[in-house]
């Protein structure tokens, strides 16, 4: 006789998930023997692991993540906050989370705070409800002086990138954080190496939080400036650009070298600029490298498939990322110091555009 749990035909309801009780009584064990095989502890014989795993396949059983958390305490959710999923650089970071919570038999989930400024403040004030066991967060648009002004976070943090101020880090969170001031510089420093000695910096957005005093923006354009000081160079060209973008870099690249067309050497703020510069520089006929060097940040997988192959800044997200889940694993499993920071490495990545 067909087992009532099969899959359901076509237009039939679907079945409800069977539960540890059921299979306990179907082979004749206690739950809490079932229990320690879903959760992989140790004091279970082998031949009995090997029955219930049998049984948890036959019945297609999947742990409940809310029983799962009023067992445990945890329920292996970890919620990713990001500014957004559309953009190259976040959705290679997230698929980087993703692998690096396999592997420690976690899940995450993905949250996007592009909606703005009120998304953000309410993944620091744990959204309508506490999602997940902790947060590892991406700030953008919030001030930086109300992380700074927080005491604790609401759940286990470890903040990402920029947009905050490591001396006043909240009670309960972390920091991991690539040195963007450093990368910006060598990335600088490599194209005065090449002998280019009129350098731009494209990457200043015209925002109120690009002019923070730790914003993306301002910390890179630090680097690059502290380099040309280094060199006696002249000072940075520095335009605005209207959005980290392709389509960014394409017309700021274009305004600039009419404007400027001196520049011999451009350092972008991302991978995406680049390629928009890249573009624009190839329509109005200017060779890369011949007549302009072009840098971006970011290593995303394009990188390398651009006219001519992008030279870039490649932040480790793989080693960030695991970073990031070691610590918040910490924290979620009753750690309460002092806030830590953790610097990624960084290196930069030479190819045809500035080689």
């Amino acid at each position: 006789m067909a087992d009532e749990r099969a899959a359901p035909s076509a237009g039939s309801a679907r079945p409800r998930n069977v539960t540890m009780r059921e299979i306990a009584e179907r082979l004749g064990v206690s739950i809490k023997t079932v229990s320690n095989v879903v959760n992989e502890r140790p004091n279970v014989g082998s031949a009995t692991r090997e029955r219930v795993q049998q049984a948890i396949r036959d019945l297609n059983y999947r742990p409940q993540v809310g029983a799962q958390q009023m067992r445990t305490g945890t329920s292996g959710l970890i919620t990713l906050a990001i500014p957004s999923l559309a953009g190259t650089y976040f959705s290679e970071l997230a698929q980087a989370f993703a692998d690096e919570a396999q592997r420690r038999r976690r899940s995450i989930m993905l949250h996007s705070t592009a909606a703005g400024r009120d998304e953000e403040a309410s993944v620091l004030s744990g959204f309508t409800r506490v999602l997940g066991d902790g947060v590892v967060f991406n700030p953008l648009l919030i001030g930086e002086d109300v992380i700074a002004g927080l005491g604790r976070t609401i759940q286990p943090t470890v903040f990402i990138g920029e947009h905050l101020a490591e001396a006043a880090l909240p009670a309960g969170s972390d920091y991991v954080r690539t040195d963007n001031e450093r990368a910006a510089h060598d990335a600088t420093a490599h194209l005065l190496g090449l002998g280019r000695r009129r350098i731009a910096y494209l990457g200043m957005l015209p925002t109120t939080e690009a002019r923070q005093a730790h914003s993306t923006s301002r910390l890179r354009l630090g680097g690059v400036r502290r380099a040309l000081t280094e060199a006696g160079a002249p000072e940075p060209v520095v335009p605005t650009v209207p959005t980290w973008s392709q389509e960014g870099g394409l017309s700021a690249g274009r305004e600039l070298m009419d404007a400027h067309p001196e520049v011999d050497g451009i350092v972008c703020g991302n991978d995406d600029l680049a390629r928009g510069v890249l573009l624009g520089l190839r329509m109005a006929g200017i060779d890369v490298p011949g007549q302009v060097a072009v840098i971006g940040y970011d290593n995303i997988h394009e990188a390398a498939f651009t006219t001519p192959p992008l030279t870039t800044i490649d932040p480790d997200k793989q080693a960030l990322a695991a970073t990031a889940l070691d610590l918040l694993i910490e924290r979620i499993g009753g750690y309460d110091g002092p806030a830590r920071v953790i610097e990624a490495p960084y290196r930069l990545v030479v190819r045809g555009s500035a080689g």
